[in-house]
């Protein structure tokens, strides 16, 4: 029989901050999307094959960031643990995120808030509202 091999890092981390956040393996994997059998095969590193046979697991980049995300494991986190392929998913999903509830914010404006918005942003881009649009505001402003 060989010996059960040791969880890899990013196995470990997940594992840590699972536990700081006290949800269980089978609470963490419904969030994720996963089963608990397979999460606990990625957090481990291993599936047994037959008895005494390990066969490793590495989780792909997509489950890991999900994985990541549910424990509380920052992309720095999944970097240092040797997985920047999973880190690289998990900021890709929290920056669209971040776009996807300040577009909703903007579309929730009525068209007062959206035009000082706009102004306020070419204002700080350095922008000369010119055109039809500009000597309206420039009316209404006073700009």
């Amino acid at each position: 029989m060989s010996e059960r091999p040791d969880a890899p890092p990013w196995g470990a981390v997940i594992t840590a901050a699972l536990r700081r956040s006290r949800l269980s393996a089978r609470q963490a994997s419904r969030q994720a999307g996963i089963s608990e059998g397979r999460w606990r095969q990625i957090t481990s590193g291993y599936q047994i094959v037959s008895p005494g046979v390990y066969a490793p697991v590495r989780g792909p980049a997509g489950t890991l960031a999900r994985m990541a995300a549910v424990a509380g494991v920052s992309a720095a986190d999944l970097r240092a643990a040797g997985r920047a392929d999973a880190a690289l998913v998990l900021e890709d999903r929290a920056s669209r995120g971040a776009d996807a509830e300040l577009l909703d914010r903007i579309r929730a404006m009525d068209s007062e808030q959206a035009r000082t918005l706009l102004l306020q942003i070419a204002e700080q881009l350095g922008i000369t509202m010119s055109g039809a649009a500009g000597a309206a505001d420039e009316r209404q402003y006073g700009t």
